[in-house]
């Protein structure tokens, strides 16, 4: 009952209403003093096309310059505002940024009749091409979150993979199966955990059941990973993907397939959400002193930084408008821009100058 009850709330949330809706994100930032910051950085997730959605007329409005930039690795997107002491002392101690797009959401229902035989048996996985950097990316461990080569999913993935006849497109449906059965939908809303421990709880929510599956087919060479999306109402929701060479992005939703056993949530997408990032992490790099890595840019999460001689707050608010008389409003397609991609470091770690010059993340001070 608590499953059924789980899927109908998320249902109730995402099932996709094909309507065009203006998103309007804004921040207000609170500071104590207006002269005393020398720096103040802010990060968030920027929409774009794809797939899964259209993304029309990004405006980008602020006290400073937002710079849209794309991590070339997984193509997400996102806008930093970078104000030095000069500007922040020529505006009002508050003031708000912000930006606004235009959204309409797709439907997705995979025929993978092509992928089958006559008797509906799965036919071969077409081979990877296994030099690209976006195969390795997808492949590989991800933190303590995705590890293919722990010692339960290597041994897991070896028995599911003997069970489907060692065929790799008859594996992907057959670990979507299993996860869903077999992992239970636990602590909602706590953020990503490490695999070590969702194995140990025997489940997790949305993207911790996604963890499993995805490091599931990344213990088998399959490229798979989490697609990041928030609704409306500020709730959030995350699902994973694999990839089927010269084909696509293959949607799986184990965590509605546990909800409700007799759906099909293989290969299908049908959700009224914004999705802002594939894959686990961001590593973004702040002003060339080092790399922090941003976990799930999801509900509309952001990070800020800045100089501390005196307190500062940022709050958000985002307002949504149902778009009418779309026929009369030119749109402007929002695409991936790889020529505008930022070149970030792998490090992991922020390195944090010491001393008078520190920077905040999301409000907590830095280690």
């Amino acid at each position: 009952m608590r499953n059924i009850l789980i899927f109908f709330l998320l249902l109730s949330v995402h099932i996709c209403t094909a309507q065009y809706t203006k998103y309007n994100n804004t921040f207000t930032i609170l500071r104590s003093n207006r002269i005393a910051f020398t720096s103040f950085t802010l990060v968030a997730p920027c929409p774009h096309s794809d797939d899964y959605q259209d993304i029309y007329n990004l405006d980008l409005t602020s006290a400073g310059k937002w710079n849209q930039q794309t991590i070339a690795e997984n193509q997400n997107q996102y806008v930093e505002l970078c104000m030095n002491a000069a500007q922040l002392s020529s505006i009002d101690k508050d003031f708000k940024v912000g930006y606004s797009f235009i959204f309409f959401p797709k439907t997705i229902e995979i025929d993978f009749s092509r992928f089958k035989n006559a008797d509906g048996t799965w036919k071969d996985m077409p081979e990877y091409d296994t030099t690209t950097n976006d195969y390795k990316d997808n492949c590989k461990r991800s933190g303590e979150f995705v590890v293919p080569d722990n010692s339960i999913i290597k041994s897991l993935s070896d028995s599911l993979f003997e069970e489907c006849g060692k065929n790799r497109l008859a594996y992907t449906e057959h670990c979507y199966n299993y996860v869903a059965s077999n992992y239970k939908y636990l602590n909602p809303f706590t953020g990503l955990h490490t695999l070590s421990k969702i194995l140990k709880d025997g489940g997790g929510d949305c993207g911790n059941l996604s963890s499993i599956y995805i490091s599931l087919l990344r213990a088998k060479g399959i490229p798979a990973r989490h697609v990041v999306a928030f609704a409306a109402n500020n709730n959030f929701h995350v699902w994973a993907e694999f990839y089927i060479q010269d084909f696509g992005w293959v949607p799986v939703d184990v965590t509605y397939k546990n909800g409700n056993p007799r759906g099909n949530y293989f290969g299908r997408y049908n959700y009224n959400m914004v999705i802002v990032q594939k894959g686990a992490f961001m590593d973004y790099n702040l002003q060339n002193e080092g790399t922090k890595t941003l976990e799930l840019l999801q509900t509309y999460y952001y990070w800020y930084w800045y100089s501390v001689y005196a307190t500062l707050s940022v709050s958000q608010q985002v307002f949504l408008e149902k778009v009418e008389n779309i026929d009369n409003i030119p749109l402007n397609r929002v695409e991936v821009s790889i020529p505008k991609t930022k070149k970030v470091l792998k490090n992991n770690r922020m390195l944090i100058e010491k001393g008078r010059k520190n920077y905040y993340y999301n409000g907590v001070l830095a280690p």
